[in-house]
């Protein structure tokens, strides 16, 4: 069995995601790392290339400036990666996304129990997203809890939309089971000031520049004052300690029960649902879990 990685990461430097840790925690687990670097300006393809490991294969791919819709570019990007892994099983992780050492051996013996049973077309990775800073995350309804990372390398398969998952090429969710992997997404928890140049560059992939300049308006201190976290009291991945431990901010939250803000109305309601039933209601699963 043979097992890529894949992904890809443009100006990530400027927009603060650790890439670097990204990739190293996946390296234990390939036996390639193909890394998709579309043309930055801030030194990325020489951070990717500085990791020197001879796991790692660079693509070196263009970057439309023009393509400002759904966040296609990002799934066109991903997709450049995919088709240049050659193992049997493409293990894909984001920019900001690192894989907790902790899940490997799972993860590792999930692939190899479900190598022969074709009917499995990908796995699902466990998250842990942080919101604010490194050590608040957040619990409120809307953040997904699994995804797929995990896909088979078939032509039928592909990354789609904005790059969250993937599906066959006709639009069919994947049959998928769990990995026993998690993944802890520091896309939310980056510096304020970081924050906002993130959320600038990403927002250019869905918007024109007028609607960019609303989005951006956000709180003196970037992130809401009332989103819904708990304190983290875990491990990070052993990638990120050195930066986790350099973070001179935290978050702090109101968490109110309910936030009386329209965009946040039935998320709270579903919450409060949850919280008192046990059931989950208006779940969007991109994928269908088989036993």
């Amino acid at each position: 069995m043979k097992i890529s990685g894949f992904t890809f990461i443009r100006n990530g430097n400027a927009m603060g995601y650790p890439f670097v840790a990204s990739i190293r925690s996946l390296l234990p687990l390939c036996n390639e790392m193909i890394v998709n670097v579309p043309r930055s300006t801030d030194g990325t393809l020489e951070s990717v290339r500085a990791i020197n490991d001879p796991k790692i294969r660079v693509l070196e791919s263009e970057w439309d400036e023009q393509q400002r819709t759904a966040g296609l570019a990002l799934s066109h990007h991903t997709n450049l990666a995919l088709r240049q892994c050659t193992g049997d099983w493409c293990v894909y992780i984001q920019g900001d996304e690192v894989l907790h050492e902790d899940t490997l051996p799972a993860m590792r013996a999930t692939m190899e129990r479900e190598h022969n049973q074709p009917q499995v077309q990908g796995l699902l990775v466990d998250y842990t997203h942080f919101y604010g800073s490194y050590w608040t995350y957040a619990c409120s309804f809307g953040w997904y809890r699994q995804e797929v990372r995990v896909v088979r390398r078939d032509l039928d398969i592909a990354s789609r939309g904005d790059a969250q998952g993937f599906r066959t090429l006709d639009g069919r969710k994947l049959r998928v089971k769990k990995s026993g992997g998690h993944y802890y997404h520091y896309g939310h928890a980056l510096h304020p000031d970081t924050a906002r140049v993130k959320l600038e560059n990403l927002s250019r992939l869905w918007h024109d520049d007028a609607a960019v300049e609303k989005m951006c308006r956000r709180p003196e201190g970037f992130y809401e004052g009332d989103h819904k976290v708990k304190p983290f009291t875990g491990t990070h991945p052993a990638v990120m300690r050195e930066i986790v431990a350099a973070a001179n901010w935290t978050y702090t939250s109101r968490n109110p029960l309910i936030r009386f803000r329209r965009k946040y109305f039935w998320k709270d309601v579903a919450a409060l649902i949850k919280q008192s039933t046990g059931v989950e209601i208006g779940v969007h699963r991109n994928y269908r879990l088989i036993k």
